[in-house]
């Protein structure tokens, strides 16, 4: 009788597992306190009028970043995490030199929008011109994340995004102790500690940024990253529009009194999205093309993707609802007691809420990404687009502040509607087996022609 494997080798790999998904959740945590110390400090330390003018640079930066991970860093995600060994290496290198392309470019069109456009009414972009230096290395850093993310050492991930939060996290301090706090000194503290970040990837790694070639990259990743793209710029024109839309047809101060409460509210949860959606894709995206394989293996791959995303579901919902319940009165309690933003205390339950179908959709959204359904997301995202765009402009003419956060709410509804049941289709278009995978090898598997589409056997 062959002897029981020991304890060790047992707990080693799910050990080792742990470790991992547990570094991923933490390193999205260093990197979103990163990106939102500008927008949460900003709401502190800056008067509310200049608190806007950043908000609203934040914005168009944060747009320009999306795009570029649309192009590359989803794409790596999706795609990289299917090799191995140089096909994988070769997808980094490349997307690393269409990375540096695209901060360059970057760089060029915020000079000229801080150019032409000065300051007027409630749309400022006169702190572009601080952004404009750094949006090289912020898009490398946020290409070398996804390349470790890709090849799953998210441990590696968090290490170059300690060094981006600790060189940030110096830069702020010296300004508040220093009492020079300005919307361009928050700028540049995160552009320094992107460079610091990249630095230590491309010293660590023993890469140069235009080592590779964009024009290999597109060619590789045409199927995904157009869509992925389009995709991206669809949604960032959505987060951008409610920036403008906001200050043009109410305030900067609005812009600020929204922002804000976003920031506190929205911000940790589209940051514990993205973390799970990091560690979820991968994984889904494998199991995935295991699943579009003919025969049982397949079909249980399939089974498994759906018990998961099932399974995710159910917990995120919980966890949303127990959120509203906990953030709302919490937050409404803090706003009212501030002499800043109080004000913005109705905000707090149509922006709880929001959070809390975000949390649900994820387990959809990432399954939809991990099956390459691409063209499906872009549909989706002009859904939601459309139709959160017109909830805020009319709660905004009707409702005020208050009125634009019930529309976005409803917009929200709408697209978590939409996702689940283009969710449904795509479900469709793979095998199914019953839900005791222990049967026969064949019950319930569907045949396939050759296209790859799921027929049903004939009875």
């Amino acid at each position: 009788m062959p002897a029981r494997p020991r304890t060790s080798e047992r707990t080693r790999i799910p050990r080792a597992r742990g470790r991992l998904a547990g570094a991923g959740l933490l390193d999205q945590m260093v990197i979103a306190a990163a990106n939102s110390a500008n927008t949460l400090l900003g709401g502190i330390l800056l008067p509310k009028g200049q608190f806007g003018a950043l908000a609203l640079a934040l914005a168009v930066g944060y747009f320009a970043t999306c795009l570029n991970r649309a192009i590359v860093g989803d794409v790596l995600l999706a795609l990289a995490s299917r090799h191995d060994g140089e096909p994988r290496v070769r997808l980094a290198r490349n997307g690393l030199a269409t990375a540096l392309c695209s901060g360059l470019i970057t760089t060029v069109v915020f000079v000229v929008l801080w150019a032409l456009h000065p300051g007027r009414g409630g749309i400022d972009l006169r702190q572009l011109i601080w952004l404009a230096p750094f949006m090289v290395p912020i898009m490398l850093h946020d290409t070398a994340r996804f390349d470790y993310l890709a090849d799953r050492r998210p441990d590696k991930a968090l290490g170059i995004d300690l060094v981006w939060a600790g060189t940030q996290a110096v830069m702020v301090v010296t300004m508040i102790l220093t009492h020079t706090s300005s919307a361009g000194g928050l700028l540049t503290g995160w552009g320094l500690g992107a460079t610091a970040g990249i630095t230590v990837y491309l010293i660590r790694e023993h890469r140069l940024p235009w080592q590779g070639s964009p024009l290999a990259w597109l060619a590789d990743t045409r199927q995904l990253s157009g869509w992925f793209t389009v995709t991206a710029i669809v949604a960032q024109v959505q987060v951008l529009a409610i920036s403008f839309i906001v200050a043009g047809r109410l305030s900067k101060i609005d812009l600020a009194n929204l922002r804000f409460v976003q920031t506190v509210q929205l911000q940790p949860v589209q940051n514990l999205i993205t973390a799970v959606q990091n560690l979820l894709v991968p994984h889904v995206s494998r199991n995935a093309a295991d699943a579009a394989e003919p025969g049982p293996e397949g079909a249980r791959a399939a089974l498994a993707l759906r018990r998961q995303t099932r399974r995710l579901a159910i917990a995120f919902a919980v966890v949303g609802a127990l959120m509203v319940l906990t953030l709302w009165p919490v937050v409404s309690y803090v706003l009212v007691h501030t002499q800043k933003f109080a004000e913005a205390a109705p905000l707090v339950l149509p922006i709880a809420l929001q959070g809390a179908l975000y949390l649900f959709q994820v387990p959809f959204t990432a399954a939809m990404r991990g099956m390459h359904r691409a063209r499906m997301l872009f549909a989706q995202y002009v859904f939601f687009v459309v139709v959160s765009l017109s909830g805020l402009t009319f709660g905004a003419d009707h409702g005020g502040l208050r009125g634009a956060a019930w529309g976005l709410l409803a917009g929200s509804t709408a697209s978590l509607i939409c996702m689940v049941t283009l969710y449904a289709y795509a479900l469709r278009r793979i095998p199914k087996v019953p839900e005791n995978p222990h049967g026969p090898a064949d019950a319930g598997v569907d045949t396939f022609d050759r296209s790859g589409l799921a027929v049903r056997p004939s009875v």
